[in-house]
Parts: C-alpha cells; sequence; structure tokens
C-alpha cells in the first residue's frame, strides 16, 4: 500500500471500540498464551482509528508500516517495536470487535502479533466501508521505557497438571475467581452450591439486591450472590425457603444452573442414557445441544457426579466465553 503521511481525520462514528479490541486482545492473551495485558494508549488508538479509516476507503485490506513509523514520530512516541494485524468480516455489530479477535486468534501469522512479548500498549478500530464490509485493525507497540507485560498463570501454583488450566486461566482472568487461597485454586476440590452462586453471580455480572430470598444462608458469606442469582431465576434453593448452602453441586445440578442462567432453547433429543430419571434431563440435554457439555464418557452425562472446582471453570468458560 503506498504510504500517505498526512493523517486522515478520525470518525467516531465510523471507526470505534479501541477499549473493547484491547479488552478482548487481553482475554485472549491471559486465557490461552498466558501473558499479562496490553495497554490502551490514546495516541496509538487514534492511529489505529486513521489506519481503519484507510482500509475502509480503499475497501480492500494492506498494511501500510511507513505510515504507522512516520504518525508515531509526529505524535512524539518512541517505539522499540511495531506489529499490524487487520481482516474484514460482515459480523453483527454486537459480536463485531469479538469476531475481529477471533479470526486474528486463528491466524498464525496474525496470533503471533496479538500474543508478542515484547508489546505494552496497543489500540484498536473497526470501520465500515461503502461497500458494506467491516475493517478491524490493531496497532500494537512497545513504547520505549514501558513495563512489558509478563507471562502469568493467575498466581494459582497448584494447576499446572490440570487438562482444564486453560479454563481456570480465563476464569481468573475475567475476575470470577480468586482461588481457594492466595497462591492456589484447588482444582480436585468439590464445588458447594454457595460457592457456585458466586461463580454465577460473577459470570453473570449480576447487581445485588435488599430481598433475602432464604432462611438458612444470612451466615454466609456469600450470601449476597446467593439472593443475586435468585432473584435472576437461575435458583430456586432446595426446598421450601432453603438454598442448602454447604450442599455440594452435582452435574445434574450445575446443568440446570446454567440452563436457567443461559435461557438455552429447547431440543428433543436425548444425549445421554443414564439421566432418564433425573429431574434435571431437560436442562442437561439442553446443555448437551449448546455444546456446553459432552457428557462424562460413552453416552453417559453422571448426573450425580459432584462437580470439581477444575470441571466448574469448563462449564463456565463454555457458557459464558
Amino acid at each position: 500500500m503506498a504510504a500517505s503521511f498526512t493523517p486522515l481525520a478520525a470518525e467516531p462514528a465510523a471507526a470505534r471500540d479501541g477499549a473493547d479490541f484491547v479488552s478482548v486482545a487481553n482475554r485472549y492473551r491471559a486465557v490461552e498464551a498466558g501473558l499479562g495485558p496490553v495497554g490502551l494508549h490514546s495516541v496509538i488508538d487514534r492511529i489505529a482509528v486513521e489506519r481503519g479509516n484507510q482500509l475502509a476507503a480503499d475497501r480492500k485490506l494492506g498494511h501500510d508500516f511507513d505510515y504507522l513509523k512516520v504518525r508515531l514520530a509526529q505524535e512524539g512516541i518512541c517505539w522499540q517495536q511495531l506489529g499490524e494485524i487487520v481482516a474484514y468480516n460482515y459480523a453483527s455489530e454486537s459480536k463485531r470487535v469479538e469476531e475481529f479477535v477471533n479470526q486474528w486468534f486463528k491466524s498464525p501469522g496474525h496470533w503471533s502479533i496479538m500474543s508478542g512479548t515484547g508489546y505494552t500498549h496497543a489500540g484498536g478500530s473497526w470501520t465500515t466501508g461503502s461497500n458494506g464490509t467491516h475493517y478491524g485493525v490493531m496497532v500494537f507497540v512497545k513504547v520505549c521505557g514501558a513495563a512489558t507485560p509478563v507471562l502469568t498463570t493467575s498466581g494459582f501454583t497448584d494447576i499446572g497438571a490440570s487438562k482444564f488450566k486453560t479454563d481456570i486461566v480465563w476464569l481468573a482472568a475475567n475476575e470470577i475467581t480468586v482461588g481457594c487461597s492466595a497462591t492456589k485454586f484447588c482444582p480436585e476440590g468439590a464445588v458447594n452450591r454457595d460457592q457456585m452462586a458466586t461463580f454465577l453471580s460473577r459470570a453473570m455480572d449480576l447487581s445485588s439486591t435488599s430481598k433475602d430470598y432464604f432462611l438458612d444462608d444470612g451466615w454466609n458469606k456469600h450470601h449476597a450472590s446467593i439472593n443475586s442469582v435468585a432473584r435472576a431465576g437461575v435458583t430456586r434453593g432446595c426446598d421450601t425457603n432453603r438454598y442448602c448452602p454447604s450442599g455440594k453441586v452435582t452435574r445434574a445440578q450445575m446443568a440446570s444452573f446454567l440452563d436457567r442462567a443461559l435461557n438455552l432453547p429447547g431440543t428433543s433429543r436425548d444425549y445421554f442414557g443414564d439421566d432418564n430419571t433425573s429431574i434435571h434431563e431437560g436442562a442437561i440435554n439442553r446443555l448437551a445441544a449448546a455444546g456446553i457439555t459432552v457428557g462424562c464418557a460413552g453416552g453417559r452425562y453422571c448426573p450425580g457426579g459432584t462437580v470439581t472446582r477444575e470441571q466448574m471453570a469448563a462449564f463456565l468458560r463454555r457458557a459464558f466465553d
């Protein structure tokens, strides 16, 4: 692409969402590569807006590193490393940023930039061209003197052997868990019903309520979360006016929790042969239809099995990521 060193005017109505681009990219960096976050840089973000507008005006993809270098110099940004990723799609506005970042994640070349260990800051934008195509761009920069993000495992020292490690890291990156201690997640520990309420409340970003729904949880530290999920219709308790906060969450109960949280569509298919007597069978089938579970083995769901913390991480990531 031919370089043009006169910056294009930013068009906020057409080029946008830099903070969202960086936020979603940081989630991928944390979950998939164990990397710390890059920061949103207002100047780099503005340059990304300009590049997005260029792509839309040209109605084709291309890189212009000369433009990026000159603009950084014009803005007085000292840099040591520079990367740009671009793409186009036709996603709806509500999914546009997520879809762009997912495209880049699936491309080895783009992912190598998005997961670059040297970058410290980034900016992003998408713009719609006159042809109706949406063009997305992110610019990654290592700014002189800025601290480089470090590798992280969310601070947990006991998840290295877990096959659900990336799910646990995702859970921590999205502030759904703080672990069972300052340095541990306790992946094989059982999930209690009170803990499940807090996990769901955080995953769904539920607000608090002054209404007290149950009589047996007033002493519990998860009391507020239990009331929040009750108000949201995610739980009906274990009996009249009782939540049974210390009870272990079974796989069948987990299905109903997530079914209500996501309001999953119905299905006529019966996915498993060992849940026919369970009151949660409908929820289990809907969970399977949504791709959130494949069962425990050989056409079985193991509805009475207790959900471990690492399994819970996988359930939640599939449901809410």
